[in-house]
């Protein structure tokens, strides 16, 4: 009885998290939440707090800054800007919540960080949280040398359609995603969906590890299908957006994911274009465990918009 109970906290969890995750952009109060899933306020508030471990309102302000800071490291749009991009009622409103919150200025936040990571959006990948130096060069067929060995790639910015994922969702560390893709696996199996012909497994990216702490990191174990499936206990059910993308399909070792990441935000550069509004997530192609050389092809996509 009480695993049901707690499968269905976290199914109904999973569904306020997607929800806030589309609306982020604009005020979101407790009453439209707890309609959202059909219980009174006080009920949300108890089990979001528990499941979370921190308050609604406290959850949506920090994403909200946090999408904020991500964006004074990477564009050099005015701060009262990115304060009515998300949400904020007013820059003044915004700069006191973001002081609160990391401690400096906006100002001095973007000044301090910003030239820390002067290449846009620089995004860590599942298998890397901190700082990596990597020597690297490009040239026009897309090799890129990572110490001294060579690491092919094709890159292409194009119109991605919309896609329909169901998926096992994994807070922590980016690098602990097994035990969330072998649940996603386990459910998956006999109802079919690993037998279909285009499936696909991905990892979709909710944060920034530049920006947001590693116990609040938020990542989905994902896979494509067909067509809306109901959510059940820890599956969970969106739809990706289409939309412009920067897509760049790699074949490389699980060490050489961060470079990868990287090239792909120098190329943005280099094609005039900057991370636009969405999820950065990985699609495998293969089963590395069958490569010859245990290498995962992956194509590493990135929402875009011309600078």
């Amino acid at each position: 009885m009480a695993n049901t109970i707690e499968q269905d906290h976290t199914k109904q969890i999973n569904r306020v998290i997607d929800y806030i995750n589309s609306n982020l952009n604009r005020q979101i109060s407790i009453e439209e939440l707890s309609s959202l899933i059909d219980i009174s306020t006080y009920h949300f508030h108890r089990i979001f707090t528990s499941s979370m471990s921190e308050p609604v309102g406290k959850y949506i302000l920090r994403r909200r800054l946090e999408r904020a800071a991500n964006v004074l490291l990477s564009d050099p749009v005015a701060i009262k800007d990115v304060a009515y991009d998300w949400g904020f009622s007013s820059a003044s409103s915004f700069c006191r919540s973001f002081k609160r919150h990391f401690g400096v200025s906006a100002e001095e936040y973007r000044r301090k960080n910003g030239q820390q990571n002067s290449k846009k959006c620089q995004f860590k990948s599942i298998n890397e949280q901190h700082t990596s130096l990597y020597s690297r060069y490009f040239c026009r067929d897309k090799t890129i040398k990572v110490n001294g060995m060579n690491m092919n790639c094709t890159f292409e910015i194009k119109q991605m359609p919309e896609r329909i994922v169901i998926y096992c969702r994994h807070q922590g560390a980016l690098d602990q995603m097994q035990e969330a893709f072998a649940n996603l696996m386990k459910w998956a199996l006999p109802r079919g969906f690993i037998s279909q012909p285009d499936m696909r497994l991905l990892s979709v990216y909710h944060d920034d590890p530049r920006v947001t702490p590693v116990d609040k990191l938020t990542a989905d174990a994902a896979m494509f299908v067909s067509e809306e499936v109901k959510p059940e206990g820890m599956i969970g059910c969106y739809r990706l957006s289409g939309g412009l993308y920067a897509v760049g399909r790699f074949e490389l070792s699980m060490s050489e994911f961060p470079s990868a990441w990287n090239a792909m935000f120098d190329l943005l550069e280099e094609n005039g274009c900057k991370c636009g509004y969405g999820y950065h997530y990985e699609i495998y192609q293969n089963n590395h465990d069958e490569h010859p050389e245990k290498k995962f092809i992956v194509d590493i996509c990135i929402p875009v918009e011309p600078v």
